[in-house]
């Protein structure tokens, strides 16, 4: 049972991350092509958003392997990158009065399950 479970919270995870991906990626695209005005809403140079999501982006796809090899770092690394999301939707909405997006949501569920398990999967990683 303890083992399903800790299979179950690293699948939801590595799906989480790969979620986080997807849609750093179509969010980077959007701000190229300005779709649906979207470079109205944003607060900071668009550049930085794009680079920098891109960039995190591609780090929660490359971290998915590692974290379903239960590879100790793989968590630090999963926490931070959300951490750095849901600190970038406060940047990026330029308040503290954020609207709650999808990716927001994603990432506090990642933090959550990290925060809520993370003596399980320290113990468990090698």
């Amino acid at each position: 049972m303890v083992k399903t479970k800790e299979n179950f919270l690293l699948f939801i995870l590595a799906l989480l991350s790969f979620e986080k991906f997807i849609q750093h990626v179509v969010v980077t695209y959007a701000l190229y092509v300005d779709m649906g005005e979207i470079l109205s809403t944003v607060m900071v140079d668009h550049r930085f958003l794009m680079i920098s999501g891109f960039i995190v982006g591609i780090l929660f796809l490359v971290n998915i392997p590692f974290l379903l090899q239960r590879k100790r770092n793989s968590f630090t690394v999963l926490f931070f990158l959300a951490i750095f999301d849901f600190i970038g939707e406060f940047i990026a909405q330029g308040t503290l009065a954020i609207d709650i997006t999808v990716s927001f949501l994603v990432a506090t569920i990642i933090l959550l399950i990290l925060v809520i398990e993370r003596k399980r999967f320290v113990d468990q990683t090698g």
